[in-house]
């Protein structure tokens, strides 16, 4: 462990830590751009200078490892002054955007000019122009105009992604973020180089124009599109889901999403949502919006005629991992008490190890987002199937202690679609 001193308060961290996170864990803030904890220190912004006793110059708080003894002033003359410069070259070329601009209103880059900065530009000459916003991918926008290039998508997409299909190119004043040419940013990660830019020139497509940070109600959730279960914060404004960002679990997903989990909320708010029943009340009819009763009576008699003409062998059970446990316990025991088939769907994460069964025959019914514990509940008494006592009568735990991964190994992101078995840590 290594003592220092910071603004006159002593601490003790472990060996190799940066100054920047020495000081925030006595709460002092150092401002910062291109510094992310989950990536490699880069030190390309220099807004995080401070003052250590004994340099003779100003030094970057991010790529400043602590030693023994070490005396930091993270304020003073020096400091300010060269934090208000550092200010000056960034807004050079940077836009007057901010009414329009998606970041606005959560920008680091407005909060520290107005806490730092000089309060007025030398900068007369004409500003840089590039054409905005150009689509690098379906989802996300690129405004180069506002880009600082601090580098945080670059570092994300090579030593987090593992996929470098972005780059700063260019030289110069004519250094810009940028995709390959003719290939767009293809990786199933894109999303959180929107989440991490600390200004507004990575954006959602989606999210464009539709919400300012102070319209927003937020809740903590967990991502259901997968089995991993990242943590997430689901954005609404007027009764709309606008947006969901990744939170910082370090034991499930480092606050990264996929972008199957950061923009699948759109099918929320889609119009071809189902969000009643549907039945078909003749073989040639269309189907036609009905009750919740009278389209399980119409499952119960025909998964009954089945069973009872052609044997409970006839039907077959598709789980998957787009509902909660507890609709996976009560679809386990609606199949149980059938008898029925048991299988499950490519990709399924509960049930592991059985072996994966081709689809019966007869009429298979599909566990999806509308079918939880109360309508599975109804179902079985419409089938008027026995209640299940005794131990299987409870829920199972989602993973056996066996199936847990030894203290302290993290979860990894998954590509959507992947069934590789993700072991979180026990803490």
């Amino acid at each position: 462990m290594i003592q220092l001193t910071i603004d006159g308060q002593e601490v003790t961290v472990p060996e190799g830590t940066m100054v920047v996170d020495a000081a925030a864990r006595i709460g002092i803030d150092v401002p910062i751009y291109c510094y992310h904890q989950s990536l490699g220190p880069l030190g390309a912004c220099r807004i995080c200078l401070v003052e250590i006793e004994k340099m003779p110059k100003l030094q970057t708080a991010c790529t400043t490892a602590v030693r023994e003894g070490m005396v930091v002033h993270t304020h003073g003359p020096g400091v300010e002054k060269g934090r208000q410069g550092i200010l000056e070259f960034l807004l050079i070329n940077h836009p007057l955007d901010c009414p329009v601009c998606d970041k606005g209103g959560e920008c680091p880059l407005q909060d520290q000019t107005m806490a730092y900065g000089p309060g007025e530009s030398r900068f007369l000459e004409e500003k840089r122009h590039w054409a905005k916003p150009i689509p690098i991918s379906e989802l996300v926008l690129l405004d180069r105009e506002r880009c600082i290039q601090c580098g945080r998508c670059v570092r994300f997409a090579a030593e987090v992604a593992g996929e470098a299909q972005i780059d700063l190119l260019g030289r110069g004043d004519r250094v810009e973020v940028n995709i390959f040419e003719e290939q767009q940013f293809s990786s199933y990660f894109s999303g959180n180089t929107i989440q991490i830019c600390p200004v507004g020139a990575l954006t959602s497509a989606p999210y464009r124009f539709t919400a300012r940070p102070w319209d927003l109600d937020q809740v903590e959730s967990t991502c259901t599109t997968c089995a991993v279960g990242c943590r997430v914060a689901v954005q609404s404004s007027a009764n709309r889901v606008t947006r969901m960002l990744g939170v910082d679990v370090d034991a499930v997903n480092q606050s990264w999403l996929c972008d199957k989990g950061r923009f699948g909320y759109q099918a929320v708010n889609s119009e071809d949502r189902l969000t009643e029943p549907l039945v078909r009340r003749s073989p040639d009819g269309e189907l036609e919006p009905a009750s919740w009763g009278e389209a399980l009576t119409v499952v119960a008699d025909r998964l009954r005629s089945v069973r009872d003409g052609r044997g409970g062998d006839a039907i077959g059970v598709i789980g998957g991992a787009r509902g909660s446990n507890e609709d996976a316990f009560a679809w386990a025991r609606l199949a149980k008490a059938g008898p029925v088939r048991r299988s499950r769907a490519p990709g399924g994460h509960l049930g592991r190890g059985l072996e994966r069964r081709r689809a019966p025959a007869g009429p298979v019914v599909h566990h999806r987002l509308a079918a939880g514990y109360g309508v599975l509940r109804l179902l079985r008494e419409r089938l008027a199937l026995p209640t299940l006592v005794g131990p299987h009568a409870r829920p199972r735990p989602f993973r056996r202690e066996r199936d847990l991964a030894p203290a302290g190994v993290p979860c990894r992101p998954v590509r959507p679609g992947s069934i590789r078995n993700n072991r979180c840590s026990r803490d």
